[in-house]
């Protein structure tokens, strides 16, 4: 009885261990369902974004100097080409004024200069004029005409400069923030002024990764503003910017609203409504269970393959395009048709062994 005993004891862990064995080996139940090719689909998405302005400029003045005079001031309307802010320019209009002295002596200079030369040309004809003498003032004509020259250009030099002093509009917009008052001494590329254009308003979204297609699939957006609800703007898609940030797994998208009777202001916040549609031979439903998703937003099904007397399962790594109630919309990764499971999915290795209990 003893011996019996002993025996047990030593069979009994082999036994378990076989048992284990087996039953690692043994297919895993599942259920299945068959992916069917979608008919046309649309789907909406809301997601918040902020308005911006095409333009935005910190305005500085090109000279340095003394501000004599502010024109605008925060919430001042302006045009194109329109002066904001001027310089004092007393001692350039000196530079100027002694400048132009120098040019009506140099003309007059010019004028005498040409006489002579008339002059000796004429006599030079009849032999009563020396040859030298000729060229001398011929050289003295064209010296002249050089400095005249010279004068001319440093005038138009010191009139750009003067034009300088006045700082102009570089286009039509709105004075948002005034940063000088009249009597500061200005530097070069210190700002006075900052510009926002109103004109052209946008609507910038953050896209998730996983919502690109529905953008590039968009029929309809429209524009919710919190600051005016109950009034919706239609939007057009202007960009998708092809960098992403690394990490929000975002895409800027950038819509170009309508808003014709001007209620966006630029920092204004909103939600945009993106109704899109799947083409109906380019996608395929599933039952939402199919699906398994990670952190990184990818996501894959699993789908059963029989190869002689063996059902085993692999994945299939696909993208979304949506979902209704039950039901996801799969754009890439299947064709149609496939065998896939949709229950028992949890925890799969490729390749591992299944066994079919029922369809759906």
């Amino acid at each position: 009885m003893t011996a019996i005993f002993k025996l047990t004891r030593l069979l009994l862990p082999t036994a378990v261990l076989i048992a284990g064995l087996h039953a690692q080996d043994a297919p895993r139940p599942v259920v299945v369902a068959k992916a069917e090719k979608a008919s046309s689909s649309s789907t909406t998405t809301t997601l918040t974004g902020t308005v911006t302005s095409p333009r935005r400029a910190n305005l500085s003045s090109r000279l340095e100097g003394l501000v004599t005079k502010v024109h605008v001031d925060a919430g001042s309307a302006v045009t194109l080409g329109q002066p904001l802010l001027q310089l004092d320019t007393k001692l350039a209009e000196l530079d100027l004024q002694l400048l132009e002295t120098q040019i009506a002596q140099a003309k007059i200079e010019q004028a005498e200069a040409e006489r002579l030369v008339n002059e000796a040309n004429r006599l030079a004809k009849s032999g009563a004029f020396p040859k030298s003498e000729a060229a001398s003032r011929l050289t003295t004509l064209n010296v002249s005409g050089a400095n005249l020259k010279q004068l001319n250009a440093r005038k138009e030099q010191l009139q750009e400069r003067i034009d300088r002093h006045q700082l102009l509009a570089p286009f039509a917009g709105v004075i948002v923030r005034k940063f000088s008052e009249q009597g500061e001494w200005v530097a070069t590329g210190t700002p006075v002024l900052e510009l926002i254009e109103l004109e052209n308003l946008r609507f910038d979204l953050q896209i998730p990764q996983e919502f690109l297609t529905r953008i590039q699939n968009a029929k309809r957006f429209t524009i919710n503003l919190d600051a005016h609800p109950g009034k919706p703007l239609e939007a057009e898609l202007a960009a998708t910017l092809p960098v992403k940030d690394q990490t929000s797994r975002a895409f800027l998208t950038r819509l170009t609203l309508t808003d014709p009777d001007k209620l966006a202001s630029p920092g204004m916040s909103g939600t945009a409504t993106i109704e899109s549609s799947t083409p109906a031979d380019s996608s395929v439903k599933v039952p939402r269970d199919a699906l398994v998703r990670f952190p990184d937003g990818t996501a894959k099904v699993w789908l059963v393959l029989t190869e002689g007397d063996t059902t085993k399962a692999i994945s299939r790594t696909i993208q979304t395009a949506g979902s209704l109630g039950q039901t996801v919309t799969i754009t890439e990764g299947l064709k149609g048709g496939e065998t896939i499971i949709v229950k028992g999915n949890e925890g799969l290795s490729e390749n591992q062994p299944v066994r079919v209990t029922n369809s759906q």
